[in-house]
């Protein structure tokens, strides 16, 4: 099996390439054209197996040529890495390439209380399990750590209006 990550450097991203490669498959990894990879390792310990392709966030091109010949997809875009108001846009970039590409199916990395999940949230929980986001509450941009699970929330609508095969994974720490 082939699959096409997209997201970068972070660390839900690198998980899921490491596992897929040592269970045998091939990564198509999309990475920023001046990103390092934070283990260069695996360049040399997955050669027959892993294709990095590099190029801007919202280059289309990059995006049929990561995903050409790729079984599934998984977006898992990381805040540390990846501007929120990004997210969106570059579902949209994903399943446009999708369809071009004809993959079929993709697997969205969201957070926990983005789009339905908000109904059945323990907004409690969530904050103690999200530190960082109360430390932005107290530095007076409270408004960040709610635009986030909005953007989250904006990227699953996305993915909902189009009728690809998905499953969203909804982390409860982000």
């Amino acid at each position: 099996m082939r699959i096409a990550v997209v997201g970068g450097m972070g660390a839900v991203a690198r998980e899921v390439a490491v596992q897929a490669m040592e269970a045998g498959h091939s990564v198509g990894w999309l990475l920023g054209p001046d990103d390092e990879l934070a283990d260069p390792s695996l360049e040399t310990d997955f050669p027959q197996v892993l294709t990095i392709v590099r190029g801007a966030w919202d280059d289309t091109d990059k995006y049929d040529e990561l995903l050409r010949g790729s079984d599934a997809v998984v977006v898992a875009l990381d805040l540390h890495h990846t501007p929120a108001e990004r997210f969106r846009p570059t579902q949209h970039l994903v399943q446009r390439a999708m369809h071009r590409t004809h993959v079929e199916r993709v697997i969205l990395v969201s957070a926990h209380g983005s789009g339905d999940s908000a109904r059945r949230l323990d907004w409690e929980l969530w904050a103690r399990l999200n530190i960082n986001q109360l430390f932005y509450s107290l530095l007076g941009t409270r408004a960040l750590c709610w635009s986030v699970v909005a953007q989250y929330s904006e990227q699953e609508r996305v993915l909902l209006r189009d009728q690809l095969r998905h499953t969203v994974l909804r982390p409860a720490a982000v």
